[in-house]
C-alpha cells in the first residue's frame, strides 16, 4: 500500500501524526502531492481518489480510501496498539463523539475561515466569500471557549487519555494559524493542553 500526502496541509498532517503516535509513520511507502500545484486533480491521481482528495491511502488491490478519519481506523485495525480510537463500545463511542466535535464544530469553521479569506487560496476557491470567511471566524471564536472549558474538566479531549480527538484538535490549532488565530493566548486551559501536545515526539 502507498499513502499519497502532502505537506502542511491538515488532514494529511491529522494521518501523519497518527502514524507517528503508531510508530509506524517510517515504515508507510509514501508519495507526496502537491495540491498547490494541482496535483491531486491530475487523472492518474484522480483514477484513485475521484474527488481529488488528498491524503489517499492507495491499497494492493487499487483500492484508494480518503477522508483522513476512515484511513486512520483502517490502521487502527491493522496497528491496534497504542489505542487511539477506543476499546471497549462505549469508549469508541465517546472517542468518535469528541473527534467529531472537533472536527465538525471547530476545524471545518477554520477551514471556510480559511478557503475564503486567504489570498494563497483565490486560485483553489472560487468565488471566495468573505461574508462567509467572517461567519466561520465568528464561530470558531466561540467554539474554542467551550473545547476550553471541556479541557478544565478533561485532562484530554475525549478523557483521561491521549486519543485520536487530540490529534484532532492539535491539527485544527496549527490549521487555525493561518488565519492567524491563536486561541491559546487567551484560553488558560487550551495552553496549557497544547504546551503537552507541543512535547510528544508523535506530534512533531
Amino acid at each position: 500500500m502507498k499513502l499519497h500526502f502532502a505537506t502542511m496541509a491538515p488532514n494529511p498532517d491529522r494521518v501523519r501524526f497518527f502514524l507517528q503516535e503508531k510508530g509506524v509513520w517510517d515504515n508507510i511507502d509514501k508519495a507526496e502531492v502537491s495540491i498547490m500545484k494541482g496535483e491531486h486533480k491530475q487523472p492518474g491521481y484522480r483514477a484513485i481518489s475521484p474527488m481529488a482528495q488528498v491524503p489517499t491511502l492507495e491499497l494492493d488491490d487499487g483500492t484508494g480510501l480518503t477522508e483522513s478519519r476512515a484511513i486512520c481506523g483502517y490502521f487502527e485495525a491493522l496497528y491496534p496498539e497504542p489505542n487511539l480510537m477506543g476499546v471497549t463500545p462505549l469508549e469508541k463511542a465517546l472517542i468518535e463523539m469528541w473527534d467529531r466535535r472537533v472536527e465538525l464544530t471547530y476545524f471545518m469553521q477554520i477551514a471556510g475561515w480559511f478557503r475564503n479569506s486567504h489570498p494563497a487560496m483565490a486560485e483553489l476557491e472560487k468565488p471566495q466569500i468573505p461574508e462567509w470567511a467572517a461567519v466561520c471566524e465568528a464561530r470558531a471564536r466561540k467554539v474554542a471557549g467551550f473545547f476550553d472549558q471541556r479541557l478544565g474538566e478533561s485532562a484530554f479531549v475525549a478523557g483521561d487519555r491521549f486519543t485520536i480527538a487530540d490529534i484532532t484538535l492539535h491539527v485544527t490549532l496549527g490549521f487555525g494559524r493561518l488565519v492567524k488565530f491563536k486561541p491559546w493566548e487567551g484560553h488558560a486551559n487550551l495552553a496549557a493542553w497544547r504546551e503537552r501536545m507541543n512535547a510528544r515526539p508523535g506530534l512533531k
